[in-house]
């Protein structure tokens, strides 16, 4: 029994890590400072601490199926779909913007904040410690996946170069990450609401396929198509070869 509650407490701290993800690689590929990085793991694990002081008077699912929540979550999607377009299209004129559009990718969003909620409750049915010690706990782990991630992103040129293949994260990288991103959350903002109703007591008994499903996959193909779209536009096509910049060339252009 012991074994079991360990593997429940290692899985739920690796998803924990996993939701960390998204952050660093928005530190990573933008190369921020450190102390930037290092404050948002202080921020993250404030918000983890207060999830765990907090856990047993929120209701997640409710949260997560109100309007508040989709509202905000539909308008970071936006926000993260254009910022990563922006940040494509301005590094391609030779601009890096970076270090500004990454805090959209790394701004504490519905899901992160609802995804450190679950895991204190959760950790809270395994092990019988305290709520503010718990969400100590998940804090801790959501900011060591930060910093890893973000040194891992950081040093891909490097680590690719060991297995045979050239690829350094460029702000361009962070652009289609936050592009890729932002379609996943508007999917995610039709899916979500849908399911915690259907899940909930009082639900109507589930039929094979009706309308409402059908307009879900049809929005949710929609939108996949527009932000292919939107990225291809982005790109301007094949991409050109880019002469560097010299005083020769600046003087004497061709």
């Amino acid at each position: 029994m012991e074994a079991l509650a360990s593997l429940i407490v290692v899985g739920i701290l690796s998803s924990v890590f996993i939701f960390g993800l998204k952050t660093g690689i928005g530190c990573g590929f933008s190369k921020v400072k450190w102390p930037v990085v290092f404050g948002l793991c202080i921020l993250y694990f404030i918000i983890a601490v207060v999830a765990g002081y907090f856990m047993d008077a929120i209701d997640v699912a409710s949260f997560m199926s109100s309007p508040l929540a989709s509202a905000i979550h539909i308008t970071l999607a936006l926000f993260m779909v254009f910022g990563g377009i922006y940040t494509m299209k301005k590094w391609n004129a030779g601009c890096d913007v970076s270090k500004k559009t990454f805090l959209i990718l790394v701004f504490p969003c519905p899901v992160c904040m609802a995804a450190l909620l679950v895991s204190c409750v959760a950790l809270s049915t395994v092990v019988t410690i305290d709520g503010v010690l718990i969400g100590a706990i998940v804090g801790i782990v959501f900011a060591v996946s930060i910093i890893l991630s973000t040194l891992f992103m950081r040093n891909l040129g490097k680590i690719t170069q060991l297995v045979g293949f050239q690829f350094s994260g460029t702000p361009d990288t962070l652009g289609s990450v936050m592009v890729f991103i932002g379609v996943f959350y508007l999917t995610a903002a039709i899916m979500i609401p849908a399911y915690i109703a259907a899940g909930s007591p009082d639900s109507a008994p589930a039929v094979p396929f009706t309308s409402v499903e059908f307009t879900s996959l049809f929005l949710t193909l929609l939108i996949i198509i527009f932000g292919a779209v939107l990225t291809r536009m982005a790109d301007g096509g094949t991409p050109k070869k880019k002469t560097p910049l010299t005083p020769e060339n600046k003087t004497n252009p061709k």
